[in-house]
């Protein structure tokens, strides 16, 4: 794909055109006399794209100088012409830019000049953006406050450099797909107003790779009328035998057949040659064979099934011959119109359609549809998953996802009516632009939640000298997240845990409350949940003064507190309406949109007799708590103290009754923000 550079005096015309304030110049150095000095020259030209490093650019030009400075570096750099400007005053230096390096455009602002490596300050969002949007972005930098004014210095015009961020973000997005890269490095703002002192502009001279390429309904992906497993062995137990036995576990008698040479059955399931010999419809290949055999079983599907998953690995993941391989799949998925899923995954679970790919899978359907880029951790959700409760409708792994993307599925589901919920387990989506692009959709529709491997330091290496290496870190994920409103997590459990809490909250009525009210025994496990909330972002309101002397004149705050959070006696000998004999004046007088309630699993064995007979009734207790537009949540704190049956019981309880119950303080946190962010994006 070819780029050029556009001129400097081009790009910065197009700037003004949106209202953004450049410094007074031309293109004419023997004309320069109506500009103030002291001047800047600088040199442009197609291959001129970072000045100073090449030393196109020198300040404080005096006009006697001007020739004398544009000859000489003239004879440094091929120049296609000159730029003579009025030099800015110092001010605050910002970098506003736009780049494309995945995930569509998205526009970045944050301390420039030449310290923007050193401080490595930015905030992104993926365009279009407003001006609020850019507000919230200045905001979001760790310098903020110098932003604000700080030690008696005056605050920069936020909202004109915030107009320059919508311009440059506009302009991008009118460029579309040419441009490649968009960037004002530095914006100099003052207390009254901003200027964009430099301007470069990188267009594509191509278009996208497969921008054009139709829409897949993945109907029979997710519920197939006959699958065909090519790799089962009529006489050993290979990964082909162990899909067949997960299908017969799971109710298939009819519509299951065996792909074999010679066979004519394995392991009870009939077998043919190939897909074009089997009598019955067929919609889903699998292929548990080598490598090497994956492109022409792809074409052998060719007007039979429309897709074909290869489990098999041996593709780029190993290097130049797997990277050959993969080609020629690719290759065969394109001339055949048969799509491709993986290779080197593990395929689809969907309890409505009795699609499996693991015996022993569970049967409980929901609306709950999840994209995994590992087959393992895939696995690991629909086993962990449904022990917490959650129905799933559907799940797909992409493994290398060299012809169905996640971004494409993601498209997908948001119409899906059986979905109302998606979770992502993401690393390389190949397609980000469809991604955002599908994520956008469903904001304030269908909550998404993402857990995105490789974001640590090791994990996923990002600097931050120029915007176009301002993609693969943690900020691209905040900036997709503050744009789609996706939450973006960053453990499994928390992944999980977020799924719970929508499931059962995303699609109930709202206060509109972000507060939480914490309650539970124990001033010290009280501290530590004010603690985790804050670590989650959540807001911990103080209960009104009055409400407090009322609990006060109750018996309460008797060495504990009573502001929030709330410190009660519960326990093994405390009455199991304990809590709602507190929350009814406190909820109806104030209102807050998250319940937190723990309490201390270890007290139960501890003080007195029977106390573990308590346990489950006290579950009950705190799922029979109905306060309109308050969502209730609860820990159970140290169940490693309780008999594993028993602590199965106690979630099992939870599940049955809707109420979502954490094993942590920081999962309860996470997943209570999950469901707050999703509701203030509808």
């Amino acid at each position: 794909m070819s780029e050029r550079v556009i001129p400097e005096p081009e790009v910065k015309a197009m700037l003004v055109a949106r209202g953004v304030r450049v410094p007074s110049g031309t293109t004419d150095p023997t004309a320069v006399s109506h500009l103030s000095a002291p001047l800047v020259v600088k040199a442009f030209g197609p291959t001129i794209i970072h000045k100073s490093d090449i030393g196109a650019v020198q300040l404080g030009v005096a006009h006697v100088d001007v020739a004398a400075v544009v000859s000489a570096m003239g004879a440094r750099v091929e120049a296609a012409g000159f730029l003579v400007e009025e030099q800015c005053a110092p001010g605050i230096e910002l970098i506003v830019g736009v780049v494309d390096r995945g995930y569509g455009l998205m526009v970045a602002v944050g301390f420039g000049g030449t310290l923007t490596e050193v401080l490595d300050d930015v905030a992104l969002r993926c365009v279009p953006i407003d001006r609020d949007d850019a507000l919230a972005m200045l905001d979001e930098l760790r310098g903020a406050a110098i932003l604000h004014g700080t030690r008696g210095k005056s605050g920069i015009d936020r909202d004109a450099v915030a107009a320059i961020v919508v311009a440059v973000a506009d302009l991008a997005q009118s460029l579309g797909d040419a441009c490649a890269e968009l960037e004002c490095n530095p914006v100099i703002a003052y207390a009254d107003g901003a200027v964009a002192v430099d301007a470069r502009l990188i267009l594509r001279d191509t278009a996208k790779a497969g921008a054009d390429r139709p829409l897949t309904d993945f109907t029979p992906l997710f519920n197939p009328r006959g699958v065909a497993i090519a790799g089962a062995s009529a006489t050993k137990s290979t990964f082909g035998n162990r899909f067949l036995a997960a299908y017969r576990d799971y109710g298939w008698t009819d519509g299951l057949y065996a792909l074999h040479p010679t066979a004519t059955e394995i392991d009870g399931v009939p077998a043919y040659p190939t897909p074009a010999d089997i009598p019955g419809p067929l919609d889903y290949v699998i292929a548990a064979v080598p490598a090497t055999g994956c492109a022409e079983l792809v074409r052998s599907a060719a007007g039979v099934a429309p897709f074909v998953h290869i489990i098999s690995g041996g593709f780029s993941e190993v290097g130049a011959n797997g990277k050959g391989l993969e080609a020629d799949l690719v290759a065969a998925a394109r001339t055949t119109g048969v799509r491709v899923l993986g290779p080197n995954c593990m395929g689809t679970f969907s309890p409505r359609g009795r699609q499996v790919f693991h015996e022993d899978a569970p049967r409980r359907q929901g609306h709950v549809s999840v994209i995994s880029q590992s087959g393992g951790l895939a696995g690991d959700i629909v086993k962990v998953g449904d022990l917490r409760g959650i129905g799933f409708s559907k799940l797909v792994t992409m493994g290398n996802a060299v012809d169905v993307t996640p971004g494409e599925i993601c498209e997908w589901l948001v119409d899906d009516p059986d979905t109302s919920l998606i979770g992502l387990y993401i690393e390389d989506p190949r397609d980000g632009e469809a991604l955002v692009r599908a994520l956008r959709r469903a904001r304030g529709h269908k909550p998404a939640v993402a857990l995105v491997g490789g974001l640590s330091g090791q994990g996923g290496e990002a600097v931050a000298s120029h915007t176009g290496s301002l993609a693969g870190d943690a900020r691209v994920w905040q900036a997709i997240a503050a744009s789609t409103g996706l939450t973006v997590v960053r453990t499994l459990e928390d992944l999980l845990g977020s799924l719970v809490m929508l499931q059962r909250y995303a699609h109930e009525p709202s206060n509109g409350e972000r507060s939480v009210l914490v309650m539970g025994v124990g001033g010290g496990a009280s501290v530590l949940t004010t603690d985790a909330c804050d670590r989650a972002g959540l807001q911990v309101t103080k209960v009104n003064a009055h409400i407090q002397d009322e609990l006060r004149a109750m018996g309460y705050g008797a060495g504990t507190s009573v502001a929030n959070p709330l410190e009660i006696p519960f326990g093994p000998v405390a009455p199991l309406d304990a809590f709602s004999r507190v929350l009814g004046p406190i909820l109806g007088q104030q209102p807050y949109g998250d319940l937190l309630i723990h309490f201390n699993v270890q007290s139960y064995f501890s003080f007195g007799p029977g106390g573990a007979a308590k346990l489950l009734p006290s579950v009950d207790m705190v799922a029979d708590l109905h306060y309109p537009g308050t969502r209730v949540t609860l820990v159970p704190r140290n169940v490693d103290t309780a008999p594993p049956e028993l602590v199965a019981a106690i979630f099992d309880r939870a599940n049955e009754r809707g109420l979502p119950c954490y094993r942590t303080l920081d999962e309860a946190a996470v997943a209570i923000a999950a469901v707050q962010h999703f509701t203030a994006s509808r």
